[in-house]
């Protein structure tokens, strides 16, 4: 190990849509940022279908337009401008688009690797020193306005001095257990299958969920016409649907999803994922912060859980802009006060949904029918579901847009 902690504003544990663009706007607005990604960044979208697509909501689209990535992003993005949501077994359904909330768009849909990439190439603009293939190990109490971390990576075991530590190290994080951030933890008895399909009919921007028994069904347009499938069900369906051939495969989900787009056929590979929930006991300890999934990770159900965290990111790099200590007490329980109302109302409504979606009693599947169908028919709830959908929350847009652009010179300073 080194014998002198190397000193910075920031270190953020973490390189993912998170932790990559928080340490990239922070670092714009003057502040040293050091960045630990325990894998390897990779700069250029891979040529390989993508069986990972981010649902971002029109709130997310403006956000990353004012912090000005979404510019790069856009000529990948399938617009998303119609939801259709049913309820299998019953009548109810919910139809929003975009026209009659005034919108170009709900939301945009964004390929994962892609999103991966321009913020792998944003760390590089704004002058973040990233260590690569670089694991979190010890982290110290604080101690003269810093906090010390340890990391091993490909130049050994080295320390840092940080006013403040950013955990966006996923959900099973080991900084935010090592700053004894305890935390709500539930396995959902279910799994998710992804993958993507082509219809023979154009999905001309729209995207379905279907709660079926076992869980939601969510078809999303992608770029090109192709749909990317997010298919929740008890883990043991989802393994026995994985070990089926794929025409096999297939020809279920058409049973399920119905002919609406005409025939569905295969377009990339198969990807399974275990859903759970966390949700931190608090967002922050001394000079320590969390952001995103550290801080909240959800069932994939109504697709909020990167939107969620984006907004993390806005209330934080507003309140840790110069002057002052960016790790200040003051702060860190400013950004939990203002954080935590809209993670609770997210991380409530979806464990609502993915557990009581899947009751198989008499009445239960009527009664979240028949509420659709009221939602569908009252213009005024209709309205307030789609402005929550969209992720129109009050955001600190002014603070944000004054961030000096990317590639500026003062950013680069």
């Amino acid at each position: 190990m080194s014998g002198r902690a190397q000193h910075c504003d920031c270190l953020v544990i973490g390189a993912g849509p998170v932790g990559a663009l928080l340490a990239s706007v922070v670092a714009r607005t003057g502040r040293s940022v050091v960045l630990a990604e325990r894998g390897t960044l990779e700069r250029k979208a891979p040529g390989r279908p993508e069986t990972r697509g981010y649902a971002l909501s029109a709130g997310s689209v403006t956000l990353l337009d004012d912090l000005g990535y979404w510019a790069a992003l856009e000529p990948f993005a399938a617009p998303i401008r119609e939801v259709h949501v049913t309820r299998a077994g019953t009548l109810g359904s919910v139809s929003m688009d975009a026209e009659s909330q005034r919108v170009p768009a709900l939301g945009q849909v964004v390929p994962a690797a892609t999103i991966d990439a321009v913020m792998a190439r944003a760390l590089g603009e704004a002058g973040v020193q990233v260590l690569e293939e670089t694991r979190f190990a010890e982290l110290a109490p604080a101690r003269a306005e810093r906090r010390q971390v340890v990391l091993d990576g490909m130049a050994g075991r080295q320390r840092f001095a940080a006013r403040l530590v950013v955990a966006a190290d996923g959900a099973h994080s080991a900084t935010r257990a090592a700053a004894g951030i305890e935390i709500q933890h539930r396995r959902y008895d279910a799994d998710a299958l992804v993958f993507d399909v082509r219809p023979a009919r154009a999905h001309q921007g729209r995207a379905f969920e279907r709660f079926t028994p076992e869980g939601p069904l969510a078809l999303l347009p992608q770029p090109g016409g192709s749909m990317n499938v997010v298919w929740v069900a008890p883990p043991a369906a989802c393994e026995a649907r994985a070990a089926l051939p794929e025409a096999a495969r297939i020809a279920e989900l058409q049973a399920l999803f119905g002919w609406r787009l005409g025939r569905l056929e295969a377009a990339g590979p198969l990807a399974r994922f275990p859903l759970e929930l966390v949700r931190a006991r608090r967002l922050h300890a001394e000079r320590l912060v969390l952001a995103g999934n550290v801080a909240h990770g959800l069932h994939p159900v109504a697709g909020q859980g990167l939107n969620l965290s984006l907004r993390d990111v806005a209330v934080l790099v507003a309140l840790l802009q110069p002057p002052g200590d960016p790790g200040a007490p003051e702060r860190l329980a400013r950004y939990e006060e203002i954080r935590t109302p809209d993670i609770d109302r997210v991380v409530a409504a979806t464990d609502f949904l993915a557990r009581r979606l899947r009751v198989h009693d008499a009445l239960t599947p009527h009664l979240l029918g028949g509420g659709l169908l009221l939602l569908d028919r009252i213009e005024l709830l209709r309205s307030l579901f789609a402005e929550r959908a969209m992720g129109l929350e009050a955001l600190p847009r002014r603070s944000l847009r004054a961030i000096p652009p990317p590639g500026s010179v003062e950013a680069s300073a």
